[in-house]
């Protein structure tokens, strides 16, 4: 047996459609979360090449939850890969800077 805290996986095995490109809904490896109770965090891990979002998902022990977030949060500050989508206006005084 493996002493993990954490196991970090893709959340979806397959690249994401587009929404008019057919094919209904996507595949989701979240289903170990569903399943088994643990705690599960997704957070944006980049983009396709037809810039489409993919996540990252961090699963963890029973009651994890603080240390799940917080390599959630360590995770986004390292990659800086989240951006708002195209058709959220800026909030005022609010700005992201890369």
């Amino acid at each position: 047996a493996q002493d993990l805290d954490v196991i970090v996986y893709p959340t979806s095995p397959t690249r994401p459609s587009l929404v008019n490109g057919g094919g209904g809904g996507g595949v989701s490896a979240t289903n170990i979360a569903n399943l088994t109770g643990f705690p599960d965090l997704i957070v944006p891990a980049g983009f396709t090449s037809d810039q489409l979002p993919v996540g990252i998902s961090f699963l963890g022990r029973p009651f994890s939850e603080p240390r799940l977030l917080g390599l959630g949060y360590a995770f986004e500050q390292a990659t800086k890969v989240r951006r708002n989508p195209r058709t959220t206006p800026p909030l005022a005084g609010a700005e992201i800077r890369r």
